[in-house]
């Protein structure tokens, strides 16, 4: 009876590290496959990545002219007062891990950016882009082999469909810092549910 009992703990013990060890070499083969085919995947940033309103809030407070040097280089050093959605970030960390390289646009101007790019380098090494123009996001998709872009606006759908690319949206907190187009779901594309978190 002792015997079986511990032949039983053993079969059972050795299925759970079979099944372990399937689900690595799965993770192996989609992982080298994604990174020997360099697929990537970007990310908006504002309203998409993070709610970056309180961080808007101060860089206007402290200049008296919006769009200056000085208000970018506020509004770019502000990052502590930024919150991640959790479920755009958890969406990118989980690409980032499959093997996807994940490139982050955010729509500013890139003055005194360097401490948010630093910020982002574990989920983005490297590959943390200002573009300023919200209506150039596809030159930069041009560039490598993107699969997905994952933005909140109408705009940002328009930007992945002129790259042939897979456009993913990611719907807007109730503190949204644009103010441009926004109709989730009305150009075909996939809505992410709870990505508003």
């Amino acid at each position: 009876m002792v015997f079986k009992d511990a032949r039983a703990k053993v079969e059972k013990g050795w299925t759970t590290t079979k099944k372990i060890l399937a689900m690595m070499s799965v993770w192996g083969l989609f992982f080298s496959l994604i990174t020997i085919g360099r697929l990537s995947v970007a990310f908006d940033y504002d309203d998409t990545l993070v709610d970056a309103h309180k961080a808007y809030e101060k860089a206007a407070a402290g200049v008296t002219q919006r769009d200056s040097p000085s208000y970018w280089g506020a509004l770019n050093n502000a990052y502590d007062l930024e919150s991640v959605k959790y479920v755009p970030f958890a969406i990118a960390g989980a690409l980032r891990i499959l093997g996807f390289r994940v490139v982050i646009m955010a729509e500013r101007q890139a003055v005194e950016g360097d401490a948010l790019k630093k910020e982002w380098r574990k989920l983005a090494p490297r590959s943390f882009i200002f573009t300023p123009d919200g209506t150039a996001k596809h030159l930069h998709m041009q560039e490598g082999h993107f699969v997905a872009f994952f933005g909140d606006s109408d705009q940002d759908m328009l930007e992945a469909k002129k790259v042939s690319v897979l456009g993913v949206r990611i719907r807007r907190g109730k503190h949204a810092v644009k103010n441009d187009q926004y109709s989730p779901g009305k150009m075909g594309e996939v809505v992410v549910p709870l990505s508003q978190f």
